[in-house]
């Protein structure tokens, strides 16, 4: 079988993924697929990661420099 791409893995994990996909990931999880298992464990992991950080809103200065950049690309 082969490897499955990280891209299928995330639509996996975030249940998005066409049936077919997933019915594939299922089976090598019950074949054992350790490596497989792996890259599950490393996805949720980054994913938990991701969804502790506190993001901070980003400064007016950015902010009128972004719209300044649009405006300009405008003209």
């Amino acid at each position: 079988m082969e490897p499955f791409k990280e891209e299928d893995l995330l639509l996996y994990l975030y249940k998005e993924c066409p049936k077919a996909t997933s019915d594939a990931i299922h089976t090598a999880l019950e074949e054992g697929s350790y490596e497989l298992e792996e890259q599950l464990k490393t996805l949720r992991r980054s994913i938990a990661q991701l969804n502790a950080l506190e993001l901070k809103r980003p400064s007016l200065f950015s902010l009128k420099a972004v719209k300044n950049y649009s405006i300009k690309g405008l003209d």
